[in-house]
């Protein structure tokens, strides 16, 4: 291919809908639940976040991945995050997607990765939800009411008849903002409260979408059939939840034993693979159960896989920009010795 397109940020968000990222997570995740991905465990640039050198507070991952079926196709996300962004005016999370055609390995395009990111992993809360929380949960809890706030709470909307929705930040203001943004926005009843215990206690579904690394959400505050979902980079609940819930689901094993909420007690071996109940992709394809009891507590740590990416990226650019020519396009060219 001689040609290579560049697709921006603002060019996807016009095409790419919550309803068609769910879609695309589940096709992912049944993708891996019949062997159909190939998908090596994230690479981690650590540029400070949980190191003294160098001292910029961030760090990058690699994720590549194939999917197969039929999305068929391959790619790289590289993606960063730093702590400090927010004080700079800068988002917490960037990155960018290289999409690769599966049977030759020429370049496809270039696409913002950001939004995909955030959008695909609001999506990934919402099938966890819909397939772990009961069915009539109407009260869902927040904590952290940054973007990831917003898409999980757009996500679960969509899957879930919520009616009411609580949300708890570090920065009071900020969940002022969001509940005054979200409540216009989803038409339901949005509380900014003033602790997490207010926000979590009597909630279906609760979801920690933070920066932090210690315990958010307390197991003393759960009511018998709640769903908790973590989906931070780091610990934050409260180690009895994940230790005697009734079911504890991982997006992915592999990814959850080297990063997330489990880390912790993956490293100080208190969680095995035996704790898990499940991965995402079996309960999708059926190979393992979600919800069997109204009053089960499931706690799910879902912590973002690059396959998630990239079989998005790929049905997005199939679907719209494969032959749109407004798009721009640089010169790739391969030199033979």
């Amino acid at each position: 291919m001689d040609h290579v397109k560049l697709i921006s940020r603002e060019e996807i968000q016009a095409v790419l809908t919550m309803e068609q990222a769910i879609e695309m997570v589940e096709k992912v995740y049944e993708a891996h639940g019949h062997n159909q991905v190939l998908m090596p465990a994230k690479i981690t640039l650590d540029t400070g976040e949980s190191n003294d050198w160098p001292p910029y507070g961030g760090s990058y991952n690699a994720m590549p991945a194939y999917i197969g079926g039929s999305l068929d196709i391959s790619g790289i996300k590289w993606v960063w995050g730093f702590s400090g962004n927010r004080q700079k005016g800068i988002p917490y999370i960037g990155g960018m997607i290289i999409l690769n055609e599966s049977h030759t390995g020429e370049v496809l395009a270039v696409m913002d990765g950001s939004f995909i990111t955030d959008i695909r992993t609001g999506a990934s809360g919402g099938v966890a939800a819909r397939r772990l929380a009961r069915p009539d949960s109407k009260t869902l809890a927040i904590i952290g009411a940054g973007v990831q706030g917003r898409m999980n709470a757009r996500a679960i909307c969509k899957v879930l008849p919520i009616e009411e929705l609580r949300v708890a930040d570090l920065y009071p203001q900020a969940a002022k903002a969001y509940a005054e943004e979200m409540s216009a926005e989803l038409g339901i009843r949005v509380i900014p409260c003033e602790s997490n215990e207010q926000a979590c206690r009597g909630a279906d579904v609760i979801v920690t979408v933070t920066i932090a690394d210690e315990p958010l959400v307390r197991k003393e505050w759960l009511k018998p059939g709640s769903t908790v979902l973590s989906l931070g980079s780091f610990q934050e609940l409260d180690e009895q939840i994940p230790l005697t819930c009734d079911k504890l689901v991982v997006d992915s094993w592999a990814q959850n034993s080297h990063r997330g909420e489990l880390l912790k007690l993956v490293k100080s071996g208190r969680i095995t693979r035996e704790r898990v109940h499940a991965e995402m992709p079996d309960i999708v394809v059926g190979r393992a159960s979600g919800r069997e009891r109204e009053d089960e507590i499931i706690c799910g740590c879902i912590i973002g896989m690059g396959s998630t990416d990239i079989g998005t990226a790929g049905a997005v650019y199939r679907k719209y920009f494969e032959k749109d020519e407004s798009l721009s396009t640089f010169a790739f060219r391969t030199y033979h010795k």
